[in-house]
Protein backbone atom coordinates (compact mmCIF):
# COMPACT_ATOMS: atom_id res chain seq x y z
CA UNK A 1 0.00 0.00 0.00
CA UNK A 2 1.36 3.40 -1.03
CA UNK A 3 1.21 6.39 1.18
CA UNK A 4 -0.97 8.36 -0.57
CA UNK A 5 -3.31 5.87 0.30
CA UNK A 6 -2.84 6.23 3.88
CA UNK A 7 -3.71 9.93 3.77
CA UNK A 8 -6.77 9.39 5.92
CA UNK A 9 -4.65 8.65 8.87
CA UNK A 10 -1.58 11.47 7.97
CA UNK A 11 -1.44 14.24 10.81
CA UNK A 12 -0.01 16.79 8.40
CA UNK A 13 -2.68 19.30 8.73
CA UNK A 14 -3.51 18.86 12.67
CA UNK A 15 0.45 19.32 12.90
CA UNK A 16 0.38 22.46 11.53
CA UNK A 17 -3.06 23.79 12.92
CA UNK A 18 -1.04 23.14 16.62
CA UNK A 19 1.64 25.16 15.60
CA UNK A 20 3.97 21.60 15.15
CA UNK A 21 6.52 21.74 12.44
CA UNK A 22 6.84 18.30 11.02
CA UNK A 23 10.32 17.04 11.53
CA UNK A 24 13.13 16.64 9.33
CA UNK A 25 13.32 12.24 8.20
CA UNK A 26 16.79 12.08 10.28
CA UNK A 27 14.95 13.93 13.53
CA UNK A 28 11.63 11.97 13.40
CA UNK A 29 13.63 8.74 12.96
CA UNK A 30 15.68 9.57 15.86
CA UNK A 31 12.91 10.55 17.96
CA UNK A 32 10.95 7.25 16.96
CA UNK A 33 13.92 5.29 17.72
CA UNK A 34 13.60 6.24 21.54
CA UNK A 35 10.24 5.76 21.93
CA UNK A 36 9.62 2.57 19.79
CA UNK A 37 11.09 -0.18 21.95
CA UNK A 38 8.99 1.16 24.88
CA UNK A 39 5.88 1.76 23.55
CA UNK A 40 5.39 -0.06 20.61
CA UNK A 41 5.14 -3.53 22.71
CA UNK A 42 2.43 -1.97 24.94
CA UNK A 43 0.31 -1.12 21.89
CA UNK A 44 1.39 -4.94 20.46
CA UNK A 45 -0.47 -6.02 23.48
CA UNK A 46 -3.17 -3.18 23.41
CA UNK A 47 -4.20 -4.10 20.04
CA UNK A 48 -4.06 -7.53 20.28
CA UNK A 49 -6.13 -7.76 23.26
CA UNK A 50 -8.47 -5.16 21.72
CA UNK A 51 -8.78 -7.17 18.40
CA UNK A 52 -9.39 -10.39 20.09
CA UNK A 53 -12.36 -8.53 21.41
CA UNK A 54 -13.57 -7.21 18.22
CA UNK A 55 -13.43 -10.87 16.59
CA UNK A 56 -15.50 -12.32 19.64
CA UNK A 57 -18.41 -9.66 19.33
CA UNK A 58 -18.28 -9.93 16.06
CA UNK A 59 -17.62 -6.06 15.31
CA UNK A 60 -14.29 -7.46 12.80
CA UNK A 61 -14.66 -10.68 10.60
CA UNK A 62 -12.65 -13.50 12.07
CA UNK A 63 -10.80 -13.52 8.61
CA UNK A 64 -9.80 -10.01 8.71
CA UNK A 65 -8.86 -9.98 12.33
CA UNK A 66 -7.19 -12.86 12.52
CA UNK A 67 -4.79 -11.49 9.28
CA UNK A 68 -4.29 -8.01 11.59
CA UNK A 69 -3.99 -10.63 15.12
CA UNK A 70 -0.93 -12.62 13.08
CA UNK A 71 1.35 -9.48 12.14
CA UNK A 72 0.37 -8.15 15.80
CA UNK A 73 1.61 -11.12 17.33
CA UNK A 74 5.00 -11.30 15.06
CA UNK A 75 6.02 -7.57 16.37
CA UNK A 76 9.57 -8.14 17.83
CA UNK A 77 12.58 -6.39 18.03
CA UNK A 78 13.56 -7.17 14.74
CA UNK A 79 9.43 -5.52 13.11
CA UNK A 80 10.93 -2.09 15.30
CA UNK A 81 13.90 -2.11 13.74
CA UNK A 82 12.40 -1.86 10.49
CA UNK A 83 10.04 1.03 11.35
CA UNK A 84 12.68 2.66 12.05
CA UNK A 85 14.57 1.88 9.04
CA UNK A 86 10.97 3.12 7.08
CA UNK A 87 10.06 5.71 9.39
CA UNK A 88 8.14 8.45 7.23
CA UNK A 89 8.11 11.98 8.54
CA UNK A 90 4.23 12.34 7.70
CA UNK A 91 3.43 10.24 10.13
CA UNK A 92 5.26 12.16 12.80
CA UNK A 93 3.81 10.19 16.25
CA UNK A 94 4.81 6.91 17.08
CA UNK A 95 1.55 5.05 17.43
CA UNK A 96 0.71 6.36 13.84
CA UNK A 97 3.85 4.95 12.62
CA UNK A 98 2.72 1.77 14.58
CA UNK A 99 -0.32 1.82 12.82
CA UNK A 100 1.86 2.34 9.33
CA UNK A 101 3.72 -0.54 9.42
CA UNK A 102 0.32 -2.46 10.67
CA UNK A 103 -1.54 -1.11 7.05
CA UNK A 104 1.37 -1.94 4.68
CA UNK A 105 1.78 -5.76 6.10
CA UNK A 106 -2.16 -6.12 5.90
CA UNK A 107 -4.19 -3.93 4.49
CA UNK A 108 -6.21 -0.49 4.99
CA UNK A 109 -8.08 -3.14 7.35
CA UNK A 110 -5.34 -2.63 9.86
CA UNK A 111 -6.93 0.63 10.78
CA UNK A 112 -9.86 -1.53 12.49
CA UNK A 113 -7.24 -1.37 15.58
CA UNK A 114 -9.14 1.98 16.17
CA UNK A 115 -12.53 0.96 16.47
CA UNK A 116 -14.31 2.37 19.66
CA UNK A 117 -11.15 3.80 20.74
CA UNK A 118 -9.20 6.84 20.96
CA UNK A 119 -5.36 7.12 21.13
CA UNK A 120 -3.36 6.58 23.21
CA UNK A 121 -5.36 4.40 25.94
CA UNK A 122 -4.20 2.64 27.93
CA UNK A 123 -0.86 2.68 27.33
CA UNK A 124 -0.41 5.68 29.46
CA UNK A 125 -1.72 3.87 32.71
CA UNK A 126 0.71 1.01 31.53
CA UNK A 127 3.74 2.72 31.39
CA UNK A 128 2.99 4.13 34.77
CA UNK A 129 1.84 1.04 36.84
CA UNK A 130 5.26 -0.82 35.12
CA UNK A 131 7.03 2.25 36.80
CA UNK A 132 5.52 2.24 39.82
CA UNK A 133 6.43 -1.90 40.37
CA UNK A 134 10.27 -1.17 40.78
CA UNK A 135 9.49 1.41 43.54
CA UNK A 136 7.17 -0.83 45.62
CA UNK A 137 10.09 -3.70 44.85
CA UNK A 138 12.75 -0.70 46.31
CA UNK A 139 10.82 0.36 48.88
CA UNK A 140 10.05 -3.21 50.49
CA UNK A 141 13.80 -3.47 50.57
CA UNK A 142 14.63 0.00 52.25
CA UNK A 143 11.59 -1.51 54.62
CA UNK A 144 13.26 -4.63 55.53
CA UNK A 145 16.83 -2.65 55.94
CA UNK A 146 15.31 -0.24 58.32
CA UNK A 147 13.92 -3.33 60.22
CA UNK A 148 16.51 -5.45 60.04
CA UNK A 149 19.17 -2.19 61.55
CA UNK A 150 16.75 -1.13 63.91
CA UNK A 151 16.85 -4.46 66.13
CA UNK A 152 20.34 -4.13 65.87
CA UNK A 153 21.09 -0.98 67.21
CA UNK A 154 17.87 -1.06 69.15
CA UNK A 155 20.43 -0.07 72.13
CA UNK A 156 22.46 2.47 70.74
CA UNK A 157 22.17 5.25 72.84
CA UNK A 158 22.37 8.26 71.57
CA UNK A 159 20.69 12.14 72.12
CA UNK A 160 17.21 12.54 70.62
CA UNK A 161 16.91 15.97 69.26
CA UNK A 162 14.02 18.47 68.87
CA UNK A 163 14.89 21.83 67.45
CA UNK A 164 18.97 20.85 66.93
CA UNK A 165 18.58 20.44 70.48
CA UNK A 166 19.16 17.93 72.99
CA UNK A 167 15.91 16.61 73.85
CA UNK A 168 15.78 13.02 75.37
CA UNK A 169 18.15 10.34 74.83
CA UNK A 170 16.90 7.30 72.41
CA UNK A 171 18.70 4.88 70.18
CA UNK A 172 19.60 4.81 66.76
CA UNK A 173 17.36 1.85 66.04
CA UNK A 174 14.35 3.88 67.39
CA UNK A 175 15.21 6.17 65.08
CA UNK A 176 15.58 4.09 61.95
CA UNK A 177 12.18 2.67 62.79
CA UNK A 178 10.71 6.51 63.24
CA UNK A 179 11.88 6.76 59.46
CA UNK A 180 10.57 3.25 58.89
CA UNK A 181 7.11 4.33 59.78
CA UNK A 182 6.16 7.34 57.25
CA UNK A 183 8.06 5.13 54.81
CA UNK A 184 5.66 2.49 55.04
CA UNK A 185 2.51 4.63 55.19
CA UNK A 186 3.98 6.05 51.90
CA UNK A 187 3.98 2.34 50.38
CA UNK A 188 0.43 2.23 51.21
CA UNK A 189 -0.61 5.67 49.45
CA UNK A 190 1.69 4.34 46.55
CA UNK A 191 0.11 0.67 46.20
CA UNK A 192 -3.47 2.67 46.54
CA UNK A 193 -2.09 4.86 43.50
CA UNK A 194 -1.54 1.80 41.93
CA UNK A 195 -4.80 0.26 42.22
CA UNK A 196 -6.56 3.65 40.94
CA UNK A 197 -3.77 3.43 37.75
CA UNK A 198 -4.41 0.07 37.18
CA UNK A 199 -8.09 0.43 35.86
CA UNK A 200 -8.37 0.54 31.98
CA UNK A 201 -9.60 3.17 29.87
CA UNK A 202 -9.66 1.24 26.71
CA UNK A 203 -13.02 1.71 24.60
CA UNK A 204 -14.13 4.99 25.61
CA UNK A 205 -14.26 6.28 22.17
CA UNK A 206 -13.23 9.80 21.96
CA UNK A 207 -15.31 10.65 25.31
CA UNK A 208 -18.58 9.81 24.47
CA UNK A 209 -17.91 5.64 24.23
CA UNK A 210 -18.95 3.97 20.87
CA UNK A 211 -22.12 2.63 19.31
CA UNK A 212 -20.04 -0.36 18.21
CA UNK A 213 -21.00 -3.70 20.52
CA UNK A 214 -17.81 -3.70 22.43
CA UNK A 215 -16.91 -5.15 25.40
CA UNK A 216 -14.45 -3.20 27.61
CA UNK A 217 -13.99 -6.37 29.94
CA UNK A 218 -12.28 -8.39 28.32
CA UNK A 219 -9.32 -6.44 26.93
CA UNK A 220 -8.71 -4.79 30.32
CA UNK A 221 -8.59 -8.37 32.13
CA UNK A 222 -6.33 -9.36 28.97
CA UNK A 223 -3.98 -6.19 29.61
CA UNK A 224 -3.82 -6.86 33.57
CA UNK A 225 -6.20 -4.44 34.62
CA UNK A 226 -7.74 -4.76 37.83
CA UNK A 227 -10.77 -2.90 36.11
CA UNK A 228 -12.71 -0.84 33.57
CA UNK A 229 -12.78 3.01 34.22
CA UNK A 230 -15.86 3.18 33.57
CA UNK A 231 -17.65 6.50 32.80
CA UNK A 232 -16.13 7.73 29.02
CA UNK A 233 -15.28 11.29 29.46
CA UNK A 234 -13.45 10.31 33.17
CA UNK A 235 -11.49 8.29 31.02
CA UNK A 236 -10.02 11.13 28.96
CA UNK A 237 -10.00 13.95 31.72
CA UNK A 238 -8.83 11.87 34.80
CA UNK A 239 -5.60 13.19 36.37
CA UNK A 240 -5.73 11.74 39.53
CA UNK A 241 -3.48 8.52 38.33
CA UNK A 242 -0.29 10.94 38.08
CA UNK A 243 -1.49 13.38 41.00
CA UNK A 244 -1.97 9.91 43.43
CA UNK A 245 1.40 8.34 42.50
CA UNK A 246 3.50 11.97 43.02
CA UNK A 247 1.14 12.69 46.25
CA UNK A 248 2.79 9.32 46.93
CA UNK A 249 6.39 9.71 46.50
CA UNK A 250 6.23 13.25 48.02
CA UNK A 251 5.45 11.66 51.20
CA UNK A 252 8.41 9.19 50.91
CA UNK A 253 10.64 11.62 49.86
CA UNK A 254 9.93 14.44 52.67
CA UNK A 255 11.43 12.25 55.34
CA UNK A 256 14.06 10.92 53.52
CA UNK A 257 15.49 13.74 52.43
CA UNK A 258 14.97 15.11 56.17
CA UNK A 259 16.68 11.86 58.07
CA UNK A 260 19.56 12.32 54.57
CA UNK A 261 20.05 15.88 56.25
CA UNK A 262 20.35 15.18 60.06
CA UNK A 263 22.77 11.99 59.12
CA UNK A 264 24.70 13.98 57.07
CA UNK A 265 25.24 16.28 59.66
CA UNK A 266 26.08 13.60 62.28
CA UNK A 267 28.72 12.77 59.68
CA UNK A 268 30.80 16.05 60.19
CA UNK A 269 34.07 15.93 61.67
CA UNK A 270 32.85 17.40 64.44
CA UNK A 271 30.02 14.95 65.15
CA UNK A 272 31.45 12.21 64.11
CA UNK A 273 28.85 9.84 65.27
CA UNK A 274 28.25 7.75 62.09
CA UNK A 275 30.80 6.79 59.08
CA UNK A 276 30.22 5.59 55.25
CA UNK A 277 32.30 3.18 54.11
CA UNK A 278 35.16 4.20 51.56
CA UNK A 279 32.87 2.36 49.20
CA UNK A 280 29.86 4.93 48.59
CA UNK A 281 31.83 7.86 49.22
CA UNK A 282 33.46 10.21 47.04
CA UNK A 283 36.92 11.77 46.75
CA UNK A 284 37.70 15.50 45.89
CA UNK A 285 39.49 15.80 42.89
CA UNK A 286 42.01 18.80 44.36
CA UNK A 287 41.74 18.15 48.35
CA UNK A 288 43.42 14.64 49.35
CA UNK A 289 41.49 14.19 52.90
CA UNK A 290 38.14 14.90 51.35
CA UNK A 291 35.87 11.66 51.65
CA UNK A 292 32.65 13.12 51.08
CA UNK A 293 28.91 11.10 51.50
CA UNK A 294 27.40 12.60 48.54
CA UNK A 295 24.71 10.29 48.49
CA UNK A 296 22.89 12.08 51.36
CA UNK A 297 23.11 14.81 48.83
CA UNK A 298 20.93 12.59 46.15
CA UNK A 299 18.76 11.45 48.39
CA UNK A 300 17.66 15.61 49.48
CA UNK A 301 17.91 16.25 45.89
CA UNK A 302 15.37 14.02 44.87
CA UNK A 303 12.56 15.99 47.25
CA UNK A 304 13.08 18.75 44.40
CA UNK A 305 12.17 16.45 41.57
CA UNK A 306 9.24 15.26 43.10
CA UNK A 307 7.93 18.43 44.01
CA UNK A 308 8.72 20.08 40.86
CA UNK A 309 6.82 17.46 39.40
CA UNK A 310 3.19 17.42 41.41
CA UNK A 311 3.77 21.79 40.78
CA UNK A 312 4.00 21.23 37.07
CA UNK A 313 1.06 18.75 37.52
CA UNK A 314 -1.20 21.52 39.36
CA UNK A 315 0.09 24.32 37.30
CA UNK A 316 -0.35 22.72 34.11
CA UNK A 317 -4.11 21.05 34.76
CA UNK A 318 -5.04 24.48 36.48
CA UNK A 319 -8.21 26.10 34.66
CA UNK A 320 -7.76 23.06 32.28
CA UNK A 321 -11.38 21.65 30.50
CA UNK A 322 -12.43 18.38 31.87
CA UNK A 323 -11.74 16.88 29.23
CA UNK A 324 -9.18 15.24 26.60
CA UNK A 325 -6.22 17.96 26.28
CA UNK A 326 -2.56 17.79 25.50
CA UNK A 327 -1.90 18.79 29.10
CA UNK A 328 -3.69 15.70 30.70
CA UNK A 329 -1.99 12.71 29.11
CA UNK A 330 1.37 14.57 29.34
CA UNK A 331 0.51 15.16 33.32
CA UNK A 332 0.67 10.89 33.52
CA UNK A 333 3.79 10.90 30.38
CA UNK A 334 5.79 12.66 33.11
CA UNK A 335 5.52 11.06 35.96
CA UNK A 336 7.45 7.53 35.23
CA UNK A 337 10.56 9.57 34.75
CA UNK A 338 10.39 10.72 38.28
CA UNK A 339 9.47 7.32 39.83
CA UNK A 340 12.69 5.87 38.47
CA UNK A 341 14.46 8.35 40.42
CA UNK A 342 12.56 8.27 44.08
CA UNK A 343 13.34 4.59 42.87
CA UNK A 344 17.13 5.20 42.42
CA UNK A 345 17.18 7.86 45.70
CA UNK A 346 15.63 4.38 47.83
CA UNK A 347 18.27 2.27 47.04
CA UNK A 348 20.46 4.52 47.60
CA UNK A 349 19.10 5.16 51.25
CA UNK A 350 18.82 1.56 51.30
CA UNK A 351 23.09 1.06 50.08
CA UNK A 352 23.79 3.97 52.98
CA UNK A 353 22.56 1.88 55.74
CA UNK A 354 24.34 -1.06 54.59
CA UNK A 355 27.75 0.85 54.76
CA UNK A 356 27.53 2.39 57.61
CA UNK A 357 29.06 2.59 60.85
CA UNK A 358 27.60 3.72 63.86
CA UNK A 359 30.12 4.91 66.38
CA UNK A 360 28.07 3.79 69.80
CA UNK A 361 30.86 4.94 71.96
CA UNK A 362 30.41 9.10 70.24
CA UNK A 363 26.67 8.81 70.47
CA UNK A 364 26.64 7.59 74.21
CA UNK A 365 28.94 10.47 75.36
CA UNK A 366 27.15 12.93 73.58
CA UNK A 367 23.93 11.80 75.35
CA UNK A 368 25.56 11.18 78.87
CA UNK A 369 27.14 15.18 78.35
CA UNK A 370 23.99 16.89 77.40
CA UNK A 371 21.28 17.43 79.79
CA UNK A 372 18.67 15.63 77.82
CA UNK A 373 17.95 12.74 80.91
CA UNK A 374 16.48 16.27 82.26
CA UNK A 375 12.83 15.30 81.97
CA UNK A 376 13.60 12.03 84.06
CA UNK A 377 15.27 14.35 86.85
CA UNK A 378 12.46 16.22 86.68
CA UNK A 379 10.05 13.19 86.54
CA UNK A 380 12.43 11.08 89.59
CA UNK A 381 11.46 14.69 91.80
CA UNK A 382 7.56 14.38 91.49
CA UNK A 383 8.58 10.82 92.43
CA UNK A 384 10.12 10.66 95.11
CA UNK A 385 10.19 14.38 96.82
CA UNK A 386 6.30 14.91 96.05
CA UNK A 387 6.81 17.82 94.25
CA UNK A 388 4.25 19.28 91.95
CA UNK A 389 5.48 18.46 88.24
CA UNK A 390 5.52 21.87 86.52
CA UNK A 391 7.63 23.29 89.88
CA UNK A 392 10.01 20.14 89.67
CA UNK A 393 10.41 21.44 86.33
CA UNK A 394 11.65 24.81 87.48
CA UNK A 395 14.63 23.17 89.81
CA UNK A 396 15.66 21.30 87.26
CA UNK A 397 16.00 24.50 84.73
CA UNK A 398 17.67 26.10 87.53
CA UNK A 399 20.04 22.92 88.07
CA UNK A 400 20.72 22.92 84.45
CA UNK A 401 21.00 26.71 83.96
CA UNK A 402 23.94 26.68 86.63
CA UNK A 403 25.77 23.64 85.70
CA UNK A 404 26.27 25.47 81.81
CA UNK A 405 27.32 28.14 83.54
CA UNK A 406 30.19 26.86 85.70
CA UNK A 407 31.31 25.02 82.16
CA UNK A 408 30.18 21.63 83.42
CA UNK A 409 28.03 19.18 81.87
CA UNK A 410 25.15 16.76 83.10
CA UNK A 411 27.56 13.95 84.47
CA UNK A 412 28.59 16.83 87.15
CA UNK A 413 25.16 17.12 88.14
CA UNK A 414 25.26 16.21 92.49
CA UNK A 415 22.45 16.51 95.14
CA UNK A 416 23.99 19.87 96.26
CA UNK A 417 23.14 21.57 92.70
CA UNK A 418 19.35 20.47 93.20
CA UNK A 419 19.33 21.44 97.10
CA UNK A 420 20.52 24.61 96.01
CA UNK A 421 18.00 25.36 93.24
CA UNK A 422 15.15 23.97 95.30
CA UNK A 423 16.24 26.51 97.96
CA UNK A 424 15.91 29.26 95.74
CA UNK A 425 12.58 27.98 94.55
CA UNK A 426 10.97 26.66 97.20
CA UNK A 427 12.47 27.64 100.32
CA UNK A 428 13.87 23.98 101.15
CA UNK A 429 16.01 21.42 99.79
CA UNK A 430 15.01 17.57 98.83
CA UNK A 431 17.71 15.73 99.47
CA UNK A 432 17.43 13.73 96.96
CA UNK A 433 19.41 10.04 97.43
CA UNK A 434 22.82 9.54 95.64
CA UNK A 435 21.93 6.52 93.68
CA UNK A 436 18.69 8.24 92.89
CA UNK A 437 20.39 10.81 90.88
CA UNK A 438 22.30 8.59 89.23
CA UNK A 439 19.79 7.10 87.87
CA UNK A 440 18.22 10.02 86.63
CA UNK A 441 20.94 11.51 84.59
CA UNK A 442 22.17 7.66 83.14
CA UNK A 443 21.04 7.93 79.44
CA UNK A 444 21.10 3.92 79.37
CA UNK A 445 18.64 3.73 82.30
CA UNK A 446 16.43 6.54 81.15
CA UNK A 447 16.30 4.55 77.83
CA UNK A 448 15.48 1.13 79.69
CA UNK A 449 12.57 2.78 81.89
CA UNK A 450 10.74 4.68 78.89
CA UNK A 451 8.49 1.52 78.23
CA UNK A 452 5.37 3.09 77.44
CA UNK A 453 3.89 1.74 73.66
CA UNK A 454 5.84 3.36 70.52
CA UNK A 455 9.28 4.46 73.52
CA UNK A 456 12.42 4.18 72.95
CA UNK A 457 13.25 1.01 75.29
CA UNK A 458 14.84 -1.73 73.55
CA UNK A 459 12.04 -4.46 74.61
CA UNK A 460 9.81 -2.03 73.11
CA UNK A 461 11.91 -1.23 69.84
CA UNK A 462 12.24 -5.05 69.21
CA UNK A 463 8.29 -5.62 69.89
CA UNK A 464 7.47 -2.48 66.97
CA UNK A 465 9.89 -4.59 64.88
CA UNK A 466 8.27 -7.59 64.58
CA UNK A 467 5.20 -6.44 64.40
CA UNK A 468 6.34 -4.13 61.43
CA UNK A 469 8.07 -7.36 59.78
CA UNK A 470 4.79 -9.09 59.94
CA UNK A 471 3.17 -6.01 58.02
CA UNK A 472 5.77 -6.10 55.51
CA UNK A 473 5.64 -9.97 54.81
CA UNK A 474 2.52 -9.13 53.96
CA UNK A 475 3.12 -6.09 51.41
CA UNK A 476 5.17 -8.21 50.26
CA UNK A 477 2.79 -10.95 48.92
CA UNK A 478 0.55 -8.20 47.61
CA UNK A 479 3.08 -7.20 45.62
CA UNK A 480 4.17 -10.52 44.38
CA UNK A 481 0.36 -10.80 43.48
CA UNK A 482 0.79 -8.00 41.54
CA UNK A 483 3.13 -9.07 39.52
CA UNK A 484 1.45 -12.68 39.12
CA UNK A 485 -1.45 -11.24 37.68
CA UNK A 486 0.58 -9.22 34.76
CA UNK A 487 2.55 -12.19 34.08
CA UNK A 488 -0.92 -14.18 33.97
CA UNK A 489 -2.62 -11.54 31.79
CA UNK A 490 0.43 -11.55 29.33
CA UNK A 491 0.00 -15.46 29.46
CA UNK A 492 -3.45 -15.44 28.81
CA UNK A 493 -3.17 -12.69 26.17
CA UNK A 494 -0.76 -14.86 23.95
CA UNK A 495 -3.00 -18.10 24.22
CA UNK A 496 -5.89 -16.34 23.66
CA UNK A 497 -4.28 -14.72 20.33
CA UNK A 498 -2.55 -17.92 19.56
CA UNK A 499 -5.99 -20.06 19.99
CA UNK A 500 -7.59 -17.58 17.68
CA UNK A 501 -4.84 -18.13 14.76
CA UNK A 502 -5.23 -21.34 15.35
CA UNK A 503 -8.60 -22.32 14.17
CA UNK A 504 -9.29 -23.50 11.33
CA UNK A 505 -10.68 -21.30 8.48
Amino acid sequence: MSVSELNHIKPDTHSRLRGREIPTLEEGRKAFAAVAFEGIPKAQKTHMAWMVMMIRQGIVGRTEGKDILRVLREVDHAAIEEMIANYDPNFYKWRVQFEKYLMEKVGAVASCVNIGRTLPPPIYRMRLREAILPLLDATLRFRATLLEKSEEYRGAVMPGYTHNQHAQPMTFGHYLLGLHEPISRAFVQLEQAYDLTNLCDLGCGALAGTSFPIDRELPARLLGFEGVLEHTNDCVAASDQATNTVAAMINMAIPMSRAANEMHTWHMFEFNMIELTDAVCEASSMMPQKKSPCLFEDIRLTLGKVLGCYTDIVVRLHNVMYGDTIEVYETTEMVPAVVQQVATAVEKFDKILHNLTVKTDVMLRFAQRGFSTATELAAILFREAGVPLRVAHAIVGEVVRQVWLDGRTAADITPEHIDRAALQIIGRPLSLPSEKLVAAMDPVHFVEAHRSQGAVAPDEVSRMVRARTAELEEAARRQAARRRSLDRADEELLRTVDALLSEEP
